[in-house]
């Protein structure tokens, strides 16, 4: 349940690299910003690297978030 604040013509075009902005409020009310910068490799594989960072105020939203998107990378199913 996340909002891009990137604007979509930002995303658009042929690029190896792309970074964007990502806001979301829990149920709580609480403020979670998401920075993701993912750049394609040139290898045969044609894996991803880069980076999230999520940025609250609070620890509670960025632990569990955290811990979303790490299972995703995993491939494990979310509950919730």
């Amino acid at each position: 349940n996340m909002c891009s604040l990137t604007p979509r013509s930002a995303l658009e075009g042929a690029s190896c690299f792309l970074a964007a902005n990502l806001y979301a409020k829990s149920i709580f009310g609480e403020d979670a910003l998401v920075n993701v910068s993912v750049e394609k490799k040139d290898d045969a594989d044609g894996k991803l690297s880069g980076y999230v960072r999520i940025r609250s105020k609070t620890q509670g939203i960025a632990l569990s978030l955290g811990d979303r998107i790490t299972a995703v990378q995993r491939g494990q199913r979310i509950q919730g």
